[in-house]
């Protein structure tokens, strides 16, 4: 298991006793990308528990670009007979000797910098990388895919008065701008895996995450919540690069793996479930705010430099509704407070 703190354990734990049909995996193989990202990694460490626990005997492949961090996040597993390190540029057409039943596409340029320092490959690893994922999947016996998708496909609020976006909401994204790459890329993927199902016949599912946030983040994360973590473990100021006025659905990563695996085990076919904790929502200020409360630190106010402010995102309020995923028996555990001292007492020990 990635980390060893008792907090994580039980997370995984509860994620892991679920009341999902879990057999629908049993003895099958499934094909993770972003298999070391924030999300991707516990992803993994739960189904390993689920092997050690149940003999679930699931084969994943976990798929990635880097096999040195890879080794890292998973030497529990390295040499287990159920998981297997795929090195894979998902941007290339997928020539493997091993079929899959499952797929999970959370392979994704994810945090700000890269959103300005490298727009192309943000951009090919959610289209041309959901092409290839899906190509390879109908040479396989594949039952379901999976894309994970973002809260960012809703753009910017049409009228003022709308900030609550439910499945259906369409927002304004500005194509003719930079930090369109990743939106734009995000729902031309989603149109490509339904153009999959009525084409093809695929069985595919949408994942829609909030901003989401959790101890299995990259040490480097230059999103909002993550650089705040990662100062207030350190015990330093929080800086805040704005007035911290923009308000946003979080999401803690347990509940968020946890509202995959629904979505993978029980969603519809063709459909997209957010996933959003729905109680308090905080500001940025707020969030920063109750960090510097609970390590004992200040928030600063900082001007953020170019390339910083050119992967900012431009909407201002972005809060989802979960009706949709919790009609298929999901409920966060965490809100926004609780998970970010979780997260911060798992930090802590890691750094």
């Amino acid at each position: 298991m990635y980390i060893n703190h008792e907090i994580y354990k039980a997370d995984i734990d509860a994620t892991a006793n679920e009341n999902l049909d879990w057999n629908k995996l049993r003895g099958k193989s499934l094909l993770l990308t972003g298999a070391t990202g924030l999300i991707g990694t516990m992803i993994i460490d739960v189904l390993m528990k689920k092997n050690h626990d149940e003999n679930l005997n699931v084969t994943i492949y976990a798929a990635g670009r880097n096999e040195k961090v890879a080794a890292q996040r998973f030497a529990d597993y390295w040499n287990d007979k159920n998981f297997n390190f795929v090195k894979m540029n998902v941007n290339e057409p997928i020539n493997q000797n091993f079929s899959v039943n499952f797929i999970i596409h959370a392979a994704s340029n994810t945090h700000p910098v890269l959103y300005s320092t490298d727009p192309v490959n943000t951009m090919m690893a959610n289209i041309f990388g959901t092409h290839n994922l899906l190509e390879y999947g109908l040479k396989c016996d594949l039952e379901r895919f999976l894309f994970l998708s973002s809260v960012e496909i809703y753009g910017k609020a049409l009228n003022p008065d709308e900030d609550v976006f439910d499945e259906k909401y369409c927002g304004y994204i500005d194509c003719n701008t930079l930090r369109a790459d990743y939106p734009e890329s995000k729902r031309a993927s989603e149109a490509l895996c339904n153009a999959y199902i009525n084409q093809h016949g695929v069985d595919a599912v949408i994942a829609r995450p909030c901003r989401i946030y959790g101890a299995t983040m990259r040490l480097d994360d230059s999103k909002a919540m993550s650089e705040f973590i990662m100062n207030g473990a350190r015990g330093e100021n929080i800086i805040l690069k704005s007035q911290g006025l923009p308000k946003f659905s979080y999401c803690y990563v347990a509940d968020c793996v946890t509202g995959i695996f629904y979505t993978l085990l029980k969603g519809k076919c063709g459909e997209a479930y957010n996933i959003a904790d729905s109680s308090e929502i905080l500001t940025l200020r707020e969030i920063a705010e109750y960090i510097s409360e609970i390590c004992g630190t200040k928030v600063i106010f900082e001007l953020p430099d170019e390339i910083q402010s050119r992967g900012f995102s431009k909407s201002v309020r972005a809060i989802l509704t979960n009706d949709k995923l919790r009609g298929l028996g999901w409920t966060p555990k965490d809100d926004t407070r609780s998970g970010v001292k979780k997260t911060i007492d798992i930090v802590k020990t890691i750094l």
